[in-house]
């Protein structure tokens, strides 16, 4: 075939032209990524490279590439936004796609996550990367469009950021806007903060604002206060959407969870540990110890991690003298330094409630008192921090004083633990002089606490003004009520049973049910009652716990005192406890995930219980020509319930194993009935069982143990 005379010529001094246009710039060939042959391409803009295709297309000069505020034109318009549902930065999806038209974009994305995933947020374009997330997402029914709250959020598949690396993750990326963070960030503070106040609120949201000012300008952002962002914005969420939302609830906030712990993670928070990496931890550790966190990150908001930090950072020893003559010496902000004291007090108040609930830590506690030198925080108002040496009188309500009685009841439960824990380790029983002695220590702090504290019909008139005008003092009254009389319960229940019986142990019988009732009693007002409990007290799963704790006490009660001449009226007043809990559990899955494994305690304990009624016991005896008399044997003792060991199953001689299996057992207390239905049928099927020692304290040990539902 003839070849077209000029079709191979070059001419001296000119260089063969290029039968088309590069594909890529001259940066990307070299480095051999792949390129968008946009001007300047994502790639040199990632890098602030110059961009140049080495002048083979008409007009292509070298451009210098865009700073990072130039890729982000629409940081002003997002923040000038009102509040909307949290929206998150979408992640390259890394999973194998089914064959479509844009196979090759998805490709190209794929290998461009695994190669460039860990520099840069993603080297596809934005308008290609938003055909891609349009074209990822999955059909919907005709009956998921609607405008629930929950078709506001983008596809779990788009926003698993915690399947990324925590130590390299491109954390400015993930901020929400900043009307979105300053949203939650007031939720969390008007309906959160009360439990713990583990922040200065006017303090935290200048840092909020001044993480943005420096995004927008392209300057290095502060990581221990983009921490502290995100826990707060997991914190927020998680409550927010169990209304809204729930089934988004712990997947969101999961997402800032593991957000918050990469920001540590990048800010090498363990070696260096700051004040604002411990509230993260603190916070996310309070109100979010009931959700999987992220594995990646999870060691760090374990209780043991806290306070290894902070003892790190010196804050046992706030207020000894050597730090206290520097202090003197030198310059220091007073708000900084009772930060550091409500931090630790917090820190150890927790530590030594949790010595008294059963679980691993029961009977010990890590925060020694005589190896701390801190003295209480003031009560007083955040903003007369400054200007106060001394603080208020507890009877003077500020953001202070809930935490400072939580505090109270904390010291009494150590010295509880060091008196109590002998005897439980060497296997003996607390001589009753001490439980006796205990619980004057609990009534004195009880009597101690501020008027408006309290629940007497005075007390509640007085101050019904002062709760309207601040609905958190209402919220902390029954908090602390549930606290002091759930404690209450725990020490005295270990003579429950016998106290009605004899004489000598009446008091604690007497203490322990008066404590359950007072502690259903406070959830009622909860539920009932104004200011509204705000999140709904269903959600705060404490509160719940303590619900369901209460109500085993009476049904306990009721079981072996089935002969009582109040019998139907206590087993009425069970039933009511057990609505709660079942209203609880239609309006919270935290509630419903709790209440369900604590019921798997019950049934676990329940299921040997092959009891039957007295109707059905005279019914057999007279078709088995048995007299009465054998029926109604017993024998002395401490009456127990049958329903905790196989041991303690007893039926009368003329039930014979094939007849048992005919009355209520493990079975019936298995199948799907409502809750109410379950308690019903225990009621109804406990007889009077004599046992030598008190196993059924083992029931309320394990049901202590479920302290966060779904562990």
């Amino acid at each position: 075939m003839k070849r077209r005379p000029d079709s191979g010529l070059v001419t001296p001094g000119s260089k063969r032209q290029s039968r088309q246009d590069p594909v890529s710039c001259e940066s990307c060939r070299k480095k051999k990524l792949k390129c968008n042959r946009e001007l300047p391409c994502s790639s040199c803009s990632a890098r602030r490279l110059e961009c140049s295709y080495g002048g083979y297309g008409s007009g292509t000069t070298p451009v210098q590439s865009l700073t990072q505020t130039d890729q982000r034109p629409m940081l002003h318009n997002r923040v000038s936004e009102p509040p909307r549902t949290l929206q998150w930065t979408p992640r390259q999806e890394t999973e194998t796609q089914s064959r479509n038209g844009n196979e090759p974009l998805l490709t190209a994305d794929w290998l461009e996550t695994i190669v460039m995933g860990h520099r840069v947020p993603s080297a596809v374009p934005v308008t290609l990367r938003a055909e891609l997330s349009q074209n990822r997402q999955p059909d919907r029914s005709p009956s998921q469009q609607n405008t629930t709250p929950s078709d506001q959020f983008p596809p779990m598949s788009e926003r698993l950021v915690s399947h990324e690396n925590p130590a390299t993750i491109h954390l400015p990326s993930y901020l929400p806007p900043l009307a979105e963070a300053l949203s939650l960030f007031r939720y969390y503070c008007r309906y959160l903060d009360f439990q713990y106040h583990l922040i200065i609120p006017s303090h935290v949201e200048q840092q909020i604002e001044t993480i943005y000012e420096h995004v927008a300008r392209n300057e290095p952002i502060n990581l221990s206060h983009t921490a502290l962002l995100f826990a707060i914005t997991a914190a927020a969420l998680y409550y927010q959407l169990l209304i809204e939302s729930p089934e988004q609830a712990e997947p969101f906030s999961q997402e800032s969870t593991f957000l918050a712990g990469a920001a540590l993670i990048q800010s090498n928070y363990i070696p260096y540990p700051s004040l604002e990496g411990l509230q993260a931890t603190m916070i996310i550790g309070h109100h979010l110890s009931n959700m999987n966190v992220p594995s990646s990150v999870s060691p760090l908001f374990v209780h043991r991690s806290f306070v290894s930090q902070a003892t790190s950072m010196g804050l046992h020893v706030v207020d000894c003298p050597r730090v206290v003559t520097e202090r003197s010496a030198n310059e220091f902000d007073k708000i900084d330094v009772e930060l550091k004291r409500r931090l630790w007090w917090d820190l150890a108040t927790y530590d030594w409630l949790i010595g008294f609930l059963s679980g691993p830590q029961e009977w010990t506690y890590s925060i020694n008192p005589k190896h701390m030198v801190v003295q209480q925080p003031l009560n007083v108002e955040d903003e007369d921090i400054d200007h106060s040496e001394n603080g208020v009188p507890l009877s003077t309500p500020t953001a202070m004083t809930y935490s400072l009685c939580r505090s109270k009841l904390a010291v009494v439960c150590r010295q509880i633990v060091d008196e109590m824990a002998y005897y439980h380790f060497h296997e003996q029983e607390v001589p009753y002089e001490k439980i006796l002695e205990l619980d004057q220590k609990l009534h004195k702090i009880c009597t101690e606490l501020p008027s408006f504290f309290r629940f007497d019909q005075t007390s509640r008139r007085e101050y019904s003004a002062l709760y309207r005008e601040r609905p958190t003092l209402a919220w902390q009254r029954s908090l602390v009520q549930q606290g002091y009389h759930s404690r209450f319960c725990r020490l005295h229940r270990h003579y429950l049973v016998r106290g009605a019986k004899d004489p000598k142990y009446s008091y604690s019988h007497v203490v322990a049910l008066r404590s359950a009732r007072k502690v259903l009693e406070v959830k009622r007002i909860m539920d009932e009652e104004e200011p509204v409990f705000t999140p709904h007290s269903s959600v705060i799963w404490a509160v719940m716990h303590h619900v369901f704790m209460a109500a085993t006490i009476l049904l306990i009660d009721v079981c072996f005192n089935w002969d009582d001449i109040l019998a139907e009226k206590r087993k009425e007043e069970v039933l009511d406890a057990c609505r709660m809990l079942s209203r609880a559990q239609q309006s919270s899955p935290i509630a419903r995930e709790g209440i369900k494994a604590m019921m798997g305690i019950l049934r676990k304990h329940w299921k040997h219980e092959k009891r039957v009624s007295s109707r059905e016991l005279q019914e057999l005896s007279a078709s088995s020509n048995s007299s009465s008399t054998t029926l109604n044997t017993s024998q002395p003792g401490i009456p127990t319930p049958a329903s905790l060991y196989p041991k303690s199953i007893t039926f009368p001689s003329e039930i014979s194993n094939s007849q048992s299996s005919m009355y209520p057992s493990e079975y019936a207390l298995l199948s799907p009935l409502p809750l109410e239905d379950l308690w019903a049928e225990m009621l109804d099927s406990s007889a009077n069982v004599e046992l030598s020692t008190p196993d059924w304290t083992n029931l309320l040990t394990e049901l202590t143990n479920v302290t966060f539902p779904g562990e």
